[in-house]
C-alpha cells in the first residue's frame, strides 16, 4: 500500500492532506481501487506546474474540491514542494495545520521522511477521513466506517424523532419511508466498496434496530423483526450485499479504457476481487440483462427466497404469524383510526399482550392463547370472524388479518368491525390503568369510508 497524499481544497482556505506514505518505491497500484476510485467520476492523473518547472504528472483522485495524490515517501515531498510553488504562483495558499500524514514511519525510523509545506511539518496519523470514509495504512477501515456512520446515523434519527418520527406523530408507514429516504443512506454510505465481517455485519443490524424503536418507542432489546417485516425493510446486512452487487454490475460495464478497468486487470488481488466474492453476487445470473427494472425484480425474488427459509427454519411465532410474502402490511394503510392502526401494529409484535400478566377475569394469565378464552371478550364477536381451517395452528387473530385485502380503496370486510372491538377488549384486559376515549367507535372509519363510496 502506497503512501497517499489528500490535497483538499476548501473555498476559504485551501489544505492539504497526506493519506497514506510509503518510504521507497513506486506507489502501489491498489490503493488507488481500494481507497478512492469508488467515490466520484473525476479520477485520472492531473499535473501541477510552474514557470519555471517542467509540467510534473501526478497520479491523482479528483472529487470536486478533494484531491488525492499518490507516490513514494520521496515522491510525495516533491509533490508538496510542487504544491507549495503553484499556490505562490497563482496567489492562493494551503493550511499546513489541516494536513495529516497517515502511515508514516516513526520519527526516530531511518525511514522517516518529514512532509511539510511552507516550512511548517505536516502532522501524522494513524487514521484519516477522506470523503467521508476513514482510512488506515491498509486502506478503508471497515469497522470505523461502521462506527462513524452508526453514530451519525443515530443523531439524525434522533433529530427528525423529535420532529414526528415517532408513534405519538407521523404514521408508522410514513416513518418508515421517511427512514428509508433520509436516514438509511448515512449508514450505507461507502458499503458498496467495504468487505464486511459477520461482526460488521450486525453492527449495521443493530444501528438500523434502534433507528426503527425509536419509530414506535420500543424499548432497548425489544426485537425488529415483525416491525421490519411489515414495513418491508430490508436488513442493513443485504441492503450491503445489495450496493456490492449493483457496483460489480455497474464496473462490467466500464469501458476497457477507464482507469479501474485497467487498474482492476493490472492489479492480483484487488478489493474488487473480493467483492465479487460476495454470495449475492455469484447467485445473480451472468447472461441476465442489464436493466435497472430486471435487477429491482431479480432483488425482490431473491429476497423472497431468502425469507421463505427463514420461516423454514425459524421457531419465532410472531413471524411465522405473519403474511409470508415480503410486502407492506395492509394494517398500514388501510382505512383505520390511530387508536385502531396501533392495537393493530402492537398485536403483530406482540405488544398486545405483552408480558403475561394476571388476567382480570381470574382464569388465567393475559397470554395470547388465553386471551381466545377469556370470558371478558364478547363471545359473539368471536362468530363474526372468519373460521381458520382444520389444521390451522396460529392464532386466530392473525388468521383473519392476513385474510384483509391489499388494496386501499377495498371495501371494508364485514368481519372489520368485530376484528377492531376483539383488539379492543384485548388491549383494556392488558392494560386495565389506561383511560381509553376514542372519538369513533373501534373499525368505524373503515365503514364510513366504504359507505360513502357505495352512495351513488
Amino acid at each position: 500500500m502506497s503512501l497517499i497524499p489528500l490535497l483538499r481544497s476548501a473555498a476559504s482556505a485551501t489544505t492539504t492532506s497526506v493519506l497514506s506514505v510509503s518510504p521507497s518505491g513506486p506507489p502501489g497500484p491498489g490503493a488507488l481501487v481500494a481507497d478512492g476510485l469508488p467515490f466520484g467520476p473525476l479520477v485520472g492523473t492531473a499535473a501541477l506546474s510552474s514557470s519555471s518547472l517542467s509540467p510534473t504528472p501526478i497520479n491523482s483522485l479528483l472529487y470536486a474540491d478533494d484531491v488525492a495524490l499518490v507516490g513514494s515517501a520521496s515522491e510525495v515531498r516533491h509533490m508538496l514542494d510542487l504544491a507549495q510553488i503553484h499556490s505562490l504562483t497563482l496567489g492562493y495558499k494551503w493550511s499546513p495545520p489541516k494536513c495529516a500524514v497517515l502511515n508514516a514511519p516513526s520519527p526516530g525510523s531511518s525511514r522517516f521522511v518529514q512532509m511539510s509545506l511552507y516550512g511548517q511539518d505536516l502532522p501524522t496519523t494513524e487514521e484519516f477521513t477522506y470523503l467521508g470514509v476513514p482510512f488506515d495504512g491498509k486502506g478503508i477501515s471497515v469497522s470505523a466506517m461502521i462506527k462513524h456512520r452508526s453514530s451519525s446515523t443515530l443523531a439524525a434519527m434522533a433529530q427528525l424523532h423529535s420532529m414526528g418520527l415517532n408513534r405519538q406523530g407521523f404514521t408508522l408507514l410514513l416513518s418508515s419511508r421517511l427512514f428509508a429516504a433520509f436516514i438509511r443512506p448515512k449508514l450505507e454510505y461507502g458499503l458498496a466498496i467495504a468487505r464486511l465481517t459477520r461482526k460488521d455485519g450486525e453492527e449495521l443490524n443493530r444501528a438500523q434496530d434502534r433507528c426503527l424503536r425509536m419509530l414506535v418507542g420500543g424499548h432497548r432489546t425489544a426485537s425488529t423483526v415483525v416491525l421490519r417485516h411489515i414495513t418491508n425493510l430490508p436488513s442493513m446486512t443485504f441492503r450491503a450485499d445489495t450496493l456490492v452487487l449493483k457496483f460489480c454490475l455497474r464496473f462490467n460495464g466500464l469501458p476497457d479504457d477507464c482507469l479501474l478497468s485497467l487498474l482492476s486487470s493490472s492489479v492480483s488481488s484487488s478489493l474488487l476481487t473480493q467483492l465479487r466474492k460476495r454470495q449475492i453476487v455469484l447467485d445473480y445470473p451472468s447472461d441476465a440483462p442489464l436493466s435497472s427494472s430486471r435487477l429491482a425484480s431479480w432483488l425482490r425474488r431473491y429476497r423472497q427466497d431468502q425469507f421463505h427459509s427463514f420461516l423454514q427454519s425459524t421457531s419465532q411465532v410472531l413471524i411465522r404469524a405473519c403474511r409470508p410474502v415480503l410486502r407492506v402490511d395492509p394494517i398500514l394503510y388501510l382505512p383505520a383510526s390511530r387508536a385502531d392502526r396501533s392495537r393493530l401494529i402492537r398485536w403483530r409484535m406482540g405488544w398486545i399482550p405483552g408480558k403475561p400478566a394476571p388476567c382480570s377475569c381470574g382464569l388465567g394469565d393475559t397470554s395470547r392463547s388465553h386471551l381466545m378464552v377469556c370470558t371478558l371478550v364478547p363471545s359473539a364477536l368471536w362468530c363474526c370472524l372468519p373460521v381458520p381451517p382444520t389444521g390451522y395452528v396460529g392464532h386466530h387473530i392473525d388468521y383473519v388479518l392476513n385474510l384483509l385485502p391489499v388494496s386501499a380503496s377495498a371495501r371494508c370486510p364485514p368481519f372489520w368491525s368485530a376484528l377492531c372491538q376483539i383488539l379492543c377488549h384485548f388491549d383494556k384486559i392488558c392494560h386495565p390503568d389506561i383511560e381509553y376515549n376514542s372519538s369513533s367507535a373501534p373499525g368505524q372509519v373503515w365503514i364510513d369510508k366504504s359507505s360513502a363510496a357505495a352512495v351513488p
